[in-house]
């Protein structure tokens, strides 16, 4: 396995792509740029919405919140988009990572979370249009939303501190 690690980040070191993003002194600090306003758009975006499970603003109808989900899709495709160049443009240090590995799981986990949210609260609250307390149910997932995106920009702010083998 770990022959095949270095086999696949050898092979992204010298790729074109690879050179365009570290050869670039303009590229990479775009690329940061575009990952903070992408996590920014993100955590906001979610932030607010899950609030709002929470019961917190009780009189704001939860429909009106959940315009904002849209603004949490658009920084996780800039995020996602900006994260996979990151690891194309230094994969040594993101792949032998353990703070990446661990970030990239807990996505893993924030992504399962939502897609209970869409599956199973999500239509419960559609059901309900004046609804004002989203219920317990909703409220775990809110909160697990939340611990789990704090989770991945606490891991993502590791990244660097951590040492490779």
């Amino acid at each position: 396995m770990e022959a095949f690690l270095f086999s696949v980040i050898d092979t992204l070191q010298t790729s074109q792509l690879n050179h365009f993003v570290m050869d670039n002194a303009v590229v990479f600090p775009v690329l940061e740029m575009a990952h903070f306003l992408g996590l920014s758009m993100l955590f906001g975006a979610l932030l607010i919405v899950d609030l709002r499970l929470i019961g917190v603003a009780k009189k704001i109808p939860i429909n009106h919140v959940e315009s904002f989900l849209r603004f949490a899709l658009i920084g996780f495709a800039i995020n996602a988009i900006t994260g996979v160049l990151f690891v194309i443009g230094d994969p040594g240090r993101y792949l032998v990572n353990i703070a990446f590995g661990l970030k990239m799981l807990v996505i893993g986990l924030a992504g399962v979370n939502t897609l209970y949210f869409v599956k199973r609260v999500k239509p419960q609250l559609d059901n309900a249009h004046k609804v004002q307390t989203a219920g317990a149910e909703a409220a775990i997932v809110a909160w697990l939303s939340i611990v789990l995106w704090l989770s991945v920009i606490v891991l993502g702010r590791f990244i660097p501190y951590v040492e490779t083998p």
